[in-house]
């Protein structure tokens, strides 16, 4: 089953090279896509003046669970992959969304 997720993290880093951190980042995700046929979509969508980052895909997945256990392994990889670090953002800084493609509307979220 295709499940859509949302991913609300916080960039702790300088923000004076966030803009470019967010652009290496997305380059990180789409080359996972193209090797991944269980993630579609990547997308993100940042707040450049905060360095809060929204990491949305689509993932191919059993279950709930295990969708979100894919896209979270998957956004720790691209950071990984462009020399970032993630101790702690997981369960401290990050928010996950899930729910069925087809029942996308669910994950109705607060503009913060």
């Amino acid at each position: 089953m295709k499940y859509l997720t949302i991913q609300e993290t916080q960039y702790i880093g300088p923000l004076e090279d966030f803009e470019e951190r967010v652009d290496v980042l997305a380059d990180a995700l789409h080359d996972l896509e193209d090797v991944d046929p269980g993630i579609e979509d990547p997308d993100l969508a940042a707040h450049l003046t905060r360095g809060r980052v929204d990491v949305q895909m689509t993932v191919e997945a059993e279950d709930p669970a295990e969708a979100a256990t894919k896209a979270l392994t998957t956004l720790r990889t691209a950071v990984h992959s462009i020399g970032d670090a993630t101790p702690g953002w997981e369960t401290r800084r990050a928010i996950m969304h899930v729910a069925p493609v087809d029942a996308s509307e669910r994950m109705i979220t607060k503009v913060r």
